[in-house]
């Protein structure tokens, strides 16, 4: 059972945390709803695992955070009870944001770096 947590940030100031959301709807096809209603904490059930979507630093008050969080704001977490699958469902997330462009993303498994579009791995 392994976590895999990609941190999002967005390349033009118009994207938000709501297009993050549908954007992870529509790639995963999960149902993600908020939990409690005004927390912006998202989550889901697809198959075995969760998804979660956090607008962390919202959600937990914090007013200066360091980097790479500062220009990474958002959380996806997919709490995966068969690492394969969950590895794949991470990955097939990972590349489609990747390829539209509007995103700075840092891939992990377990807190380890896998691969970012921008940030270099010796700096994390």
């Amino acid at each position: 059972m392994s976590d895999f947590d990609i941190l999002v940030g967005h390349i033009e100031d118009c994207l938000d945390f709501e297009r993050l959301l549908r954007d992870v709807r529509a790639v995963l096809g999960v149902d993600l709803r908020e939990m409690p209603p005004g927390s912006r904490r998202f989550w889901g059930e697809l198959g075995d695992h969760r998804i979660y979507v956090n607008d962390e630093f919202a959600v937990n008050g914090i007013d200066d955070p360091a980097e790479p969080y500062k220009s990474h704001p958002y959380e996806v977490i997919v709490d995966a009870v068969d690492d394969a699958e969950g590895r794949t469902l991470a990955n097939l997330l990972y590349d489609t944001l990747k390829r539209s462009g509007d995103y700075r993303l840092i891939l992990l498994e377990e807190g380890a770096f896998v691969g970012s579009t921008h940030f270099p791995e010796k700096e994390w």
